[in-house]
């Protein structure tokens, strides 16, 4: 336990169904909690959550202009109390001190943001969940690595609130990619971002091969909203030549009897595909309706 640690506002965005809601009424019991903590959830479903599927001792803010985690992330920052915000997704489950261990080393009086640890959840058997894991989908130790600054995830870090309103918080209106703006922005603006592996949250992946898919499109569409900010900083990834490798080594692995090795390549090429679609797309959030 970290003593004297601050309170912490923990903001969870969640758009999802019965199913989802249960599974976060569950992981935000696992957290442990202390006076002046308090739980945000922001409501990004189109009609409001059921009663039921509110987490005990919750609040909830409801957040329904844009279908976007990161208008729904604001709206939680707009209601939070506290100075440092803990930013979780709904699909994350976090270990039970991950607030003290955020908060167990003292903070740089210039660092607006933490970055935690996102692995994937080893209880996750389906082979699209295997695939994301050994791809290291979202797996990041600490937030990711730019050229000259660090990337904080949006899926689990430790926000200072006056960094936070210093540079108006997440873009919202979009789909993907708003984490690596967000960051950006943040160091830009003279704030730093440490890391604290330690604090760990499992995410879970997508189990079902189209909607694996969707979300790969989806960041790519982030990509390249990304990259026509940055330019450079995450171009359109090559195909022909890509997707012809891994079809040749699929068959090759396939004919050694390496079935889940051939099956991921086939994973590969299928995700250099979305990505590709994906890139040509759209990042703009729709409005929700209802």
């Amino acid at each position: 336990m970290s003593p004297g640690r601050p309170a912490v506002s923990v903001v969870i965005p969640f758009v999802g169904d019965r199913a989802a809601a249960a599974l976060l009424v569950a992981d935000l019991a696992r957290l442990e909690l202390r006076p002046g903590d308090e739980l945000i959830v922001a409501d990004n479903t189109a009609r409001g959550m059921g009663a039921g599927a509110i987490p005990a001792g919750a609040r909830v803010v409801r957040a329904a202009a844009k279908r976007s985690s990161y208008h729904a992330r604001n709206a939680g920052a707009d209601a939070a109390s506290n100075e440092w915000i803990l930013f979780c997704d709904s699909d994350c489950r976090p270990v039970p001190d991950l607030l003290d261990a955020y908060l167990a080393e003292p903070v740089a009086e210039r660092c607006g943001a933490i970055a935690g640890t996102v692995t994937g959840n080893p209880e996750q058997g389906a082979l699209i969940a295997r695939y994301a894991q050994a791809r290291g989908f979202l797996n990041l130790a600490g937030g990711g690595e730019g050229p000259d600054w660090r990337i904080a995830v949006g899926a689990n870090v430790l926000v200072r609130r006056t960094a936070f309103r210093e540079i108006d918080g997440f873009p919202e209106g979009i789909r993907s990619g708003g984490d690596v703006d967000f960051s950006r922005r943040l160091q830009r603006a003279g704030w730093t971002i440490a890391r604290r592996e330690a604090a760990r949250v499992e995410h879970r992946h997508h189990e079902q091969l189209f909607p694996f898919l969707a979300t790969i499109s989806r960041y790519a569409a982030g990509s390249r909203w990304l990259n026509c900010r940055y330019p450079g900083y995450s171009p359109r990834w090559p195909l022909a030549r890509q997707l012809a490798l891994a079809a040749r080594d699929a068959v090759v692995l396939s004919a050694r009897g390496r079935g889940e090795q051939a099956a991921f390549r086939v994973l590969d090429g299928l995700g250099l595909v979305a990505h590709n679609v994906g890139y040509l797309g759209g990042n703009s959030a729709d409005r929700i309706a209802g």
